[in-house]
């Protein structure tokens, strides 16, 4: 059973993005024991650069152009899992798409879902779902049924596609009706505000950013945000114990 969720709220020194996370457990690893939880990670956490470039838009990225190649981070993620036994949901880039992954310290890792909003920042092509399903999406596992929606997917916007519109509504539906006791979505971002993720009464809504807010929420509830939105900092909140089966 998963005995705390939370997010990676990744602000400062995004040049080097593992040793920020090392650092950050480290550090809420010295006060309480972490282990048994999830840890949401920002959308293309392996980036190594500000995601929005410098003379954005007019200057944009190109997809591969990650510091820390997709197979690396994830080898190096996984050992920081087994380390401190936890599982992360994490935003990586590959060399097109931008992804989430479900990395734990038991398990092979898990491609969950790839991104098929656009923000044109040049980082990756979006996913048309031409090639069919995209990942497994949602895990269950850990007496929880975890999902995952990458930034501009998880929120209702002017330019989202229907497909993507349809795979979020899809999604949400089956994760409400899932049996396991706990339900959640990760939302990896760099989005500039928290407007648009679902707010579903049973299920807990954990956005991790790079730019503005990030937080935990229990239906339409905060429970978690960093006391300080320009630093780097793990949240953690323990879920609501489940109601028993009568």
């Amino acid at each position: 059973m998963l005995k705390a969720l939370g997010f990676f709220h990744f602000r400062e020194n995004v040049e080097d993005p593992i040793g920020s996370l090392e650092s950050e457990l480290e550090r809420k690893g010295a006060r309480e024991d972490i282990s048994g939880s999830l840890i949401v990670l920002p959308e293309a956490f392996n980036l190594g650069a500000p995601y929005y470039p410098p003379g954005y838009p007019k200057v944009t990225g190109t997809p591969g152009d990650a510091k820390i190649p997709l197979v690396l981070a994830i080898k190096e993620l996984r050992e920081i899992a087994r380390e401190w036994s936890v599982a992360f949901v994490a935003g990586l880039l590959g060399e097109t798409y931008s992804s989430a992954y479900w990395i734990d310290q038991k398990e092979a890792p898990e491609l969950m879902c790839h991104k098929m909003g656009n923000d044109r920042t040049g980082h990756y092509l979006p996913w048309n779902g031409a090639q069919g399903s995209d990942g497994k999406n949602p895990i269950e596992c850990e007496g929880a049924c975890a999902s995952a929606l990458i930034c501009l997917d998880a929120v209702e916007c002017p330019e989202e596609t229907q497909a993507a519109r349809e795979r979020r509504e899809n999604l949400m539906r089956h994760v409400k009706h899932c049996a396991r006791p706990h339900r959640i979505l990760c939302v990896p971002a760099q989005m500039g505000s928290q407007c648009g993720v679902p707010e579903e009464d049973g299920v807990y809504s954990i956005l991790a950013n790079a730019n503005a807010i990030s937080f935990v929420k229990n239906g339409c509830g905060m429970e978690k945000a960093p006391r300080n939105q320009g630093r780097n900092e793990i949240c953690l909140v323990s879920p609501a114990r489940p109601e028993p089966v009568l």
